[in-house]
């Protein structure tokens, strides 16, 4: 993991915290022995306003700063969510993760979302005001994947390289001291950029209860159990489960990738994201209330398991390598992970892409008989899908 920082605990930091986050325990990292459950989300209809932050400077603007924000009769939607799994150790404020789609990385995004997450120290250096009373993490944090905590490549112009990744949502807390004993709250919600391997590793072996679509404002009774990675798939790049907002005119189909700022102001602007600003809102004031030091009650601490866990002792799949996971890299000093996955098995692991790539030849017979084994897994697994409902009935 790059740059990150543990203490006695095994706290994962990220180093780009800001001192209020670390009071109110709040890491922009995801810690190793985490574990989600998915969850289908339905933000109800509302009128939110939208804020604009575009980077004016009071004293030029002569005045108009009322035009920045406007009104959305907001219409609804439903998303996905990834809960903190019952049961699991939480050394760090819980963390609802939000599924915003899969999203493109270019150049002008990098610049946007700088503009857009400046400091204030970095306000006084563009010439602009501040986007808000607090100071936040910069860019920096949101180039950093949450499960990994590998930093994107910033694209240069030119690059023909595809830089994809999932946009994830993520919620920030922090306690400032103003006077005295007084405290004062500060919530905001990042983007994250993540790996592709690490969402595909956090979605596998996740399934959700979904219901076909109201057909004449009825809902059907009949339910299905499927992978969540398939109902991200059904759902297209956006990951608006039902009820999204209409596409823009430039990608019309769900299918079509769109670039990390577009797709971001795609939520903003239909007002998704100020909704889900409301229900985070709710989710950190209960959160407040809960216990950071200790466990909730699970019936089955099995589930929980972390899958990184299950590579412990397991060597890098670069014959040239061979670190092994959980050991400490002797030349950096930090803790080795196995977090490079071979895309067309799934079955070996790596410690680095560089790794991943020059074991291609040698790993190819046996990425084979996997795909092969994978294959017949996934064709059992899509034989055992029964309706809910039919179930209950037989039961």
């Amino acid at each position: 993991m790059t740059g990150h920082q543990a203490n006695n605990t095994s706290t994962l930091w990220s180093g780009l915290e800001t001192p209020g986050m670390k009071e109110a325990k709040c890491s922009l990292l995801i810690q190793e022995d985490g574990a989600f459950d998915p969850r289908i989300k339905s933000l109800p209809k509302q009128r939110v306003l939208v804020y604009q932050d575009r980077g004016y400077n009071p004293a030029t603007s002569g005045g108009n700063s009322h035009d920045e924000n406007f009104y959305v009769d907001f219409t609804g939607c439903t998303i996905l969510q990834l809960e903190p799994a019952p049961g699991t150790p939480q050394r760090t404020m819980p963390i609802t993760l939000t599924v915003g789609g899969r999203c493109t990385f270019t150049p002008e995004n990098f610049q946007d979302f700088r503009v857009m997450m400046r400091t204030k120290e970095q306000s006084e250096e563009m010439n602009i005001a501040p986007n808000g009373n607090f100071d936040w993490p910069d860019v920096q944090s949101l180039l950093l994947c949450p499960l990994c905590g590998r930093k994107a490549e910033v694209p240069e112009e030119g690059d023909e390289d595809d830089h994809e990744y999932w946009l994830l949502f993520y919620p920030l807390l922090q306690i400032t001291v103003m006077r005295g004993s007084q405290m004062t709250l500060g919530t905001r919600t990042i983007c994250r950029l993540t790996c592709l391997d690490c969402m595909e590793d956090l979605l596998e072996g996740m399934t959700l209860k979904v219901r076909p679509a109201a057909m004449e404002n009825k809902r059907p009774k009949l339910s299905f159990t499927l992978p969540a990675s398939e109902v991200l798939t059904e759902a297209g790049s956006a990951a608006f489960l039902e009820d999204g907002p209409p596409r823009p005119e430039t990608h019309p189909h769900v299918e079509d990738i769109l670039d990390a700022w577009t797709l971001y102001n795609l939520w903003e602007h239909s007002g998704a994201w100020e909704a889900l600003q409301n229900d985070y809102r709710i989710v950190l004031s209960r959160s407040m209330h809960s216990d950071n030091g200790g466990e909730r009650p699970s019936n089955n601490q099995d589930t929980v398991e972390p899958k990184l866990k299950d590579r412990m002792g397991k060597a890098c799949g670069n014959p040239d390598c061979r670190k092994v996971h959980g050991k400490k890299d002797p030349e950096t000093g930090e803790v080795i992970r196995l977090l490079s996955q071979c895309k067309k098995c799934h079955h070996e692991y790596y410690c680095s892409r560089s790794c991943r790539d020059a074991a291609k030849e040698s790993h190819q017979a046996e990425c084979l008989i996997h795909q092969e084994e994978r294959a017949e897994r996934r064709e059992k697994k899509a034989k055992q899908v029964t309706c809910d409902t039919c179930k209950r009935r037989s039961s």
